[in-house]
């Protein structure tokens, strides 16, 4: 008897047995079509798997402003965002900050096991930096953070001079040690060291 006379013959003698059957192949089929769902991505990102690790964030917290931006670090926020929330608090005017600078409060957050940033200062108008120096403040005359080339940060979890040693190393630009004030300035002007209060 040839193979496909034997199973219409258990379809007929065992009609349980042929209902079995399809519903395995159907449910084999179903299985199929949810891995190459899983595999793609929708309109809203990639389909999440139920049970997979969640996304750990990064958190930046603005000291002046208390505001948070919270993003995931493989899927930064555009340059219009962090431009705003690193604006001068004082005058509460923007500047196109230099993107390496989100770059660095990234890999520094990386390197540290760290979710949150604490942002000091970014972008200082120059009526700002004018009225501190005016004040006695310890801020160049014609600072970086002016032209949206610094950043002021720490991480809470780490010691000043861990930060600082850290900036150091990556050869971006300038790099300040603010000890009594607990923050670390990194710019992307030239390469040079100083500290500060």
């Amino acid at each position: 008897m040839k193979l496909a006379s034997v199973v219409a013959v258990l379809a007929v003698a065992s009609p349980s047995l042929a209902d079995s059957a399809t519903t395995t192949a159907e449910t084999a089929q179903m299985a199929k079509k949810d891995r190459e769902r899983l595999g793609k991505s929708t309109k809203h990102g990639p389909v999440p798997r139920i049970g997979a690790k969640p996304v750990v964030l990064l958190n930046l917290y603005n000291t002046w402003t208390d505001e948070w931006l919270a993003f995931d670090p493989a899927s930064p926020p555009t340059a219009t965002t962090v431009d705003r929330f690193l604006r001068d608090h004082y005058t509460n005017h923007s500047m196109k900050m230099d993107g390496k600078l989100l770059g660095t409060l990234i890999a520094a957050a990386k390197n540290f096991h760290s979710d949150v940033v604490d942002i000091v200062s970014g972008f200082r108008h120059p009526k700002y930096n004018l009225m501190l120096r005016k004040k006695g403040h310890q801020v160049a005359r014609d600072s970086q953070h002016s032209h949206g080339n610094a950043v002021d940060f720490f991480i809470p979890t780490i010691t000043t001079q861990q930060l600082h040693a850290w900036a150091k190393a990556q050869h971006l630009g300038g790099v300040g040690l603010y000890l009594e004030s607990h923050f670390v300035h990194v710019d992307t002007a030239a390469i040079r060291y100083w500290s500060g209060d």
